[in-house]
């Protein structure tokens, strides 16, 4: 019983105590904590893990007595009242009979625990024995026994709580009152318990070291619960993702067919589409788009088009009429207005659809503004959410979107829509999607929700995303429904706050313990208060036996007086210490929160409690708690009164508190794993039934049995793992038992699986006896980490410049490491061959072989050209011809065959494995193998963009061509070696700048804007423009500019390739002279007469005129070329040349087409006269002597010429006869003139021109 305290000492009660026990003081305490302990509460139960106001009711029952049971049911109904209230759902009975229940059952509890711990402990109590906060802490539980009982039942019986999760939330009900309860009570008692002083005193020994605590263990379960929240949070927020994109897929849909509509209606502008057409058209696009709701079209009517228009479209339906909404809900006749917009054509043409024909899609003003919007934008336009037409009135709460585009060409005026009903998406989603998520579509422009399963228009969203459909934005918004975060509910941040504050209610009964004790010594140290001032020898004698240490330092840290306690802490005799100094005894590690704790002093004269380590004399270590005062003497010197508390066995309870809430932690985390039980004195080992289930025997049932067999089962390359991981636990190096291991399946597979246990029992010498531990599949996390480090590990090797075989065999190695009794090769495809470039069953010579890819003849050969994986036996294929010699001789049995793909190149190869021992039964893990396979194929696109990126690095830095990027705002971030060159500005002239430093004057804006709507168009622009250099000079270039874009389509940067033409310019116009010229006399060459000769045919031909055609041939020429060589005769030529074109106009053309040959084009002549003229001042030019080089030279020529149209039609007869003219001439002596007599030609002259 606790100690009865007389009214002498304990007075009366006190304003606070009457205070606390007034109605409406118990009912603001509990309403209000109990609605701050809500803010606690997990979802999806919603169930706090303390609830403060069940320790208020008791506390005030134990206070106050009967007093406090009405300010209890009052408080306990009101809070019920509050928090079932919500706008959504009002009160019903259940609610009502619910909250009167729990208050009920509130004030049992609350009369029970208060007459209960009346009797056991007493009242008024110090709870200052070890005895009264036993009794408390066992009652706490029992107590709170019955309102969870109650409250769980009724609420369970009323239908609020499911049948299946009684005992869940009996659990957490009773587990809530009874933290608050323990916390609570003694919180509630230094506010208003008897006795008054005691209690006043502990406000900051007791009660605010329990709230820091609490505080601390809030902080603590709000971010446990917030990664708690975020993890469960992970698989929604995924599956909302795929959902969102949906929706917008959906909506891109909608906008796709009706681009393809209205290709239809602009198509054809001579005839309107006929509604046959728009059937057959609309029927292909609902084949491809089922979940389209409907398409119409509603042409632009004018009112004195309208009987007309009617009149029409009764011709195919007799009761048509441009309709609009009646009040009635039903359509009527549409009244007078500038324009209609009547739907005329709509599929599917069914009974819904049917009653829209007619419709006037102006009469609405929502339509009216997505119309304009359509006309005006000439794009696709979205209306603000309406109620279809189509809609039957059990449907009127559901909204849908018209998507409009407006038709201005071919059959149009008009528009075609699309109805989209929102309903219908959600609707037709899988059922685990609607029954784990709750979705709310809201229209951006309107804020109106066009589909909402949330109904609580407070609840935020967890996930949202805006869409865009039609010139319109819309929020996307997400909430996970009850049925998901019951399914992924966890319970960590629960345990946390849960032991945090049964760990804080220890924390409070410790320290009343604590203060009960101090307040007895305190009254024992007043009673002999005057006995201790007359007998000094008595305060020696307490403070030499006191169990505390007690010292005197000066503030050298120096020891002036000690107690034997304060001796036996240290270890040191009397004269000993006196030598020495606290510094001394204090490891340097405290060196910092010695120098905090002495300002502490310097401040406000006291320091402490503070925990420090002291070292013993024999070296040991020794943690002990501080509490000082700064003392001054008689001469004002100052000194530090010092009380030393050794606490090494408060450190060991901690210390076995902490491994306990370990224990229980470990527990909890490994729920939902494998569980199982080794003794490890007679190897006895239980297996649960979910441990079947991890070890790879599904369906079998738990089962006692013994460790050998199921460690022979484990990878022969862990179990030296095992071992180190048991030493290291067993010998103390390790918190847990702990490591990862590969176990064969039934299936003939390896698993990874993870091991934790600790030892939960020994024998009586000592020796470890009993272990209990989880096992977690960690298959898919392992294999998966395994495959990103080999995926890391090639990445490495190609970012080194690995050879592509290197790292072909670190894949290999990596797959047979899984298993040994299988090998791996790879075989490339290289031209007409399978090459095998690596395998670690084959030697170097075999993988130098190659193997011949002949349709489906070879290892692999059919995972090349099928592009799917095989499995092969050898011995029975008949597809391996020249592997079989090379498998063979490796000793392999069968193949298990995986396609390299590539984007690019297609096959590149496969990836083969094969059983290495006859008769195995090794199975390879094909989804590995596969990996592997995409890994290889990756290597070998790497490999070739890494020879493609050093190529294109050479040709950036080497290239000849200026290159500049600029990013997104139109700034240069890069220049190559050669814009600098080409420009003048250096690098650093221009990062950072516009392009429109290189601007010139020599296009007008027209020619930019051109060039922007290009790029912007179509992402590209190619031409030639005017640039301007640093030194101001313009300078043509020819300029590609290209955009890149990043995964959503946006701008990232823009790359322009340039160069300067100037020089091509120049030598283009050369080449075109020397492809056109003569090189050596500068005359038109045979291209280029052909090309005049063209033209005066068709000039004489369209004027009606004459032209001329004379054929030249130098005679004697031959001889002069022989005999004084190559460079006088082109001398001659030249000369030659020079004089022809003295004896013509510069209208006429002289050509040379061959070595000694020429012709003269003659255009617009008058008649042959002229031609002869011509003809005969040439011959006389050519009859003089020439002089080249000093030798004087005689040469002369023959002429022919032959007249249009006289002679010709046409180039190639034309030619002929100036031919057989000129022919003439020689045989007539030469040095002579021939026109064409109309005689038959004689053979040419082997050099004579002949038009192509």
């Amino acid at each position: 019983m606790a100690t009865k305290i007389t009214r002498a000492i304990a007075p009366s009660p006190k304003h606070w105590s009457r205070t606390f026990c007034t109605p409406v003081v118990l009912v603001l305490a509990y309403v209000i904590s109990g609605k701050l302990a809500l803010l606690l509460a997990l979802p999806p139960g919603y169930a706090s893990a303390i609830f403060p106001p069940a320790g208020i009711a008791v506390a005030a029952a134990l206070i106050c007595g009967r007093r406090a049971l009405p300010g209890v049911f009052l408080g306990a109904l009101l809070l019920n009242l509050w928090v079932g209230y919500s706008p959504v759902t009002p009160y019903s009975l259940p609610s009502l009979a619910a909250a009167l229940a729990i208050a009920i059952a509130s004030v049992l509890q609350a009369a029970a625990g208060g007459e209960w711990l009346r009797r056991a402990v007493g009242y008024p109590s110090a709870f200052d024995r070890a005895s009264d906060i036993g009794r408390f802490l066992l009652l706490s539980p029992a107590i709170c026994l019955i309102s969870a009982s109650i409250s769980v039942a009724c609420l369970t019986l009323l239908g609020i709580m499911e049948a299946s999760s009684f005992a869940t939330n009996w659990l957490t009900w009773w587990l809530g009152d009874t933290l608050g309860l323990i916390v609570m009570l003694p919180l509630v008692l230094v506010v208003a318990g008897e006795p008054r002083q005691l209690w006043r005193n502990r406000e900051f020994s007791v009660a605010v070291p329990m709230l820091l605590a609490f505080a601390l263990f809030v902080f603590v379960f709000i971010k446990a619960n917030r990664w708690e929240q975020d993890e469960s949070l992970v698989e929604f927020r995924a599956q909302a993702q795929r959902m969102a994109d949906q929706m917008q897929n959906h909506f891109n849909e909608q906008e796709f067919l009706l681009e393809e509509l209205s290709g239809l209606y602009s198509h054809n502008p001579e005839r309107p589409v006929t509604r046959e057409e728009f059937r057959r058209f609309v029927g292909r696009i609902l084949k491809r788009f089922p979940n389209v709701q409907a398409i119409d079209w509603a042409p632009r009517v004018e009112q004195r088009q309208r009987a007309a228009f009617e009149a029409a479209q009764q011709a195919a339906l007799p009761t048509y009429e441009i309709r609009e909404k009646a009040a009635a809900q039903g359509l009527g006749r549409a009244g007078e207005r500038p324009f209609y917009y009547p739907v005329t054509y709509i599929e599917p043409d069914n009974a819904l659809n049917h009653g829209v024909l007619g419709y006037d899609l102006a009469s609405d003003a929502t339509r009216l503004a997505a119309l304009n919007g359509a006309w005006d934008s000439n794009t696709a336009v979205a209306t603000a959410p309406v109620r279809l037409v189509s809609e039957t009135r059990e449907n009127s709460d559901k909204f849908g979107i018209l998507l409009i585009q407006a038709i201005t060409k071919g059959s149009g005026p008009g528009v075609v829509l699309t109805a989209v009903r929102i309903n219908d998406f959600f609707e037709r989603s899988p059922a685990y999607q609607r029954t784990t998520t709750l979705v709310r579509l809201t229209d951006m422009g309107s804020q109106e929700a066009i589909f909402d399963t949330i109904e609580d228009q407070e609840r935020a969203a967890d996930f949202e995303q805006l869409l865009s459909f039609g010139s319109r934005s819309y929020r996307l918004e997400f909430a996970p429904t009850q049925h998901y975060l019951m399914a992924h509910r966890g319970w960590q941040s629960w345990t946390v706050l849960a032991v945090g504050l049964f760990g804080t209610g220890l924390l409070g009964a410790l320290l009343m313990l604590s203060t009960g004790y101090t307040a007895r010594v305190e009254r024992n140290v007043d009673a002999h208060v005057a006995e201790l001032r007359e007998n000094s020898e008595k305060l020696r004698g307490l403070f030499e036996l006191s169990p505390l240490g007690i010292v005197l330092t000066d503030m050298q840290g120096r020891f002036i007086e000690f107690n034997q306690a304060f001796l036996h802490i240290c270890g040191y005799s009397e004269d000993e210490l006196r030598d020495l100094d606290y510094w001394q005894l204090t490891p340097r590690s405290y060196e910092a929160d010695e120098a905090r704790q002495l300002e502490l002093l310097a401040t406000v004269g006291r320091y402490g409690p503070y925990e420090k380590e002291y070292i013993r004399k024999d070296g040991s270590r020794v943690p002990l708690n501080f509490n000082g005062l700064l003392l001054t003497g008689r001469n004002g010197e100052k000194y530090i009164w010092s009380i030393v508390e050794d606490i090494s066995g408060r450190r060991q309870v901690e210390q076995s508190l902490r491994e306990s809430e370990e224990r229980w932690k470990f527990a909890l985390e490994g729920s939902g794993d494998g569980v199982w039980d080794w003794n490890l004195q007679t190897g006895e080992l239980f297996l649960s039934r979910q441990e079947m289930n991890v070890l790879g025997y599904e369906g079998d049932e738990a089962c006692h049995t013994r460790l050998e067999p199921w460690m022979a089962r484990q990878h022969p390359q862990d179990r030296e793992t095992r071992n180190l991981a048991l030493e290291n636990y067993l010998a103390g190096r390790t918190p847990f038992y702990t490591y990862d291991f590969r176990t064969l399946c039934r299936n003939g597979q390896w698993r990874w699986i993870r091991t934790r246990g600790i030892l939960v029992a020994h024998t009586p010498d000592g020796q470890p006896l009993r272990m209990i531990g989880t096992h977690t599949n960690i298959d898919a996390s392992r294999r998966q980490a395994e495959r990103e480090a080999v995926h890391s590990a090639v990445m490495e090797m190609l970012a080194w410049g690995g050879k592509l075989n290197d790292v072909l065999a670190r894949i290999t190695a990596s797959l047979e490491d899984e298993n040994s009794d299988l090998a791996f090769a790879a075989f490339i495809v290289r031209e007409e061959h399978s090459q095998l470039a690596v395998g670690s069953a084959f030697t170097e010579a075999q993988q130098a072989r190659r193997c011949q890819i002949e349709g489906q003849a070879n290892l692999g050969g059919q995972t090349i050209f099928m592009g799917e994986r095989l499995d092969i036996k050898m011995d029975d294929s008949p597809y391996w011809r020249d592997i079989t010699t090379l498998a063979g001789e490796a000793g392999l049995e069968a193949c298990w065959s995986e396609p390299i793909f590539s984007q690019e190149e297609g096959i590149e190869g496969t990836l083969v494995a094969f059983r290495r021992h006859p008769g195995s039964n090794a199975v390879p893990d094909l989804e590995a193998q596969r990996h592997a396979a995409r890994l290889m194929s990756i290597a070998i696109q790497r490999k070739r963009i890494e020879n493609q990126l050093l190529l294109a690095s050479s040709v950036y830095e080497a290239s000849s061509e200026g290159i500049m990027v600029v990013d997104s705002q139109n700034r240069i971030v890069a220049v190559n070696p050669a814009f600098t060159k080409i420009t003048g500005y250096d690098k650093p002239d221009v990062l950072g700048r516009d392009p429109r430093v290189l601007k010139s004057n020599e296009h007008d804006p027209d020619f930019y804007r051109a060039m922007w709507r290009a790029i912007i168009d179509t992402g590209a622009w190619q031409g030639e423009i005017w640039n301007r250099r640093q030194d101001g000079s313009a300078y043509p270039v020819w300029m590609t500019i290209n955009t890149i874009r990043g995964d959503g389509g946006e701008v990232i940067h823009r790359a322009c390739i340039f160069s300067d033409i100037t020089d091509k310019k120049l030598a283009e116009e050369r080449i075109h002279h020397l492809a056109r010229h003569d090189v050596l006399t500068g005359l038109p060459n045979r291209m280029l007469y052909m090309d005049r000769l063209n033209q005066a045919i068709a000039t004489a031909r369209r004027e009606q005129s004459l032209m001329a055609l004379v054929y030249i041939d130098l005679d004697n020429f031959k001889p002069v070329n022989d005999t004084l060589g190559h460079q006088i005769g082109d001398e001659l030529l030249q000369q030659v040349a020079e004089r022809m074109l003295k004896c013509v106009r510069e209208s006429d053309t002289v050509a040379r087409i061959g070595g000694d040959e020429f012709v003269v084009l003659l255009p617009a002549i008058k008649d042959e006269a002229d031609s002869l003229v011509v003809a005969e001042k040439i011959r006389i030019a050519l009859a003089r002597r020439f002089r080249v080089a000093g030798h004087p030279l005689a040469i002369s020529s023959s002429i022919g010429i032959a007249v249009y149209p006289a002679h010709g039609k046409d180039a190639r007869e034309l030619a002929v006869h100036a031919d057989a003219a000129m022919y003439l001439a020689k045989r007539a002596g030469r040095n002579t003139v021939r026109v064409y007599d109309g005689m038959p030609p004689a053979p040419p002259l082997p050099s004579s021109p002949q038009p192509s």
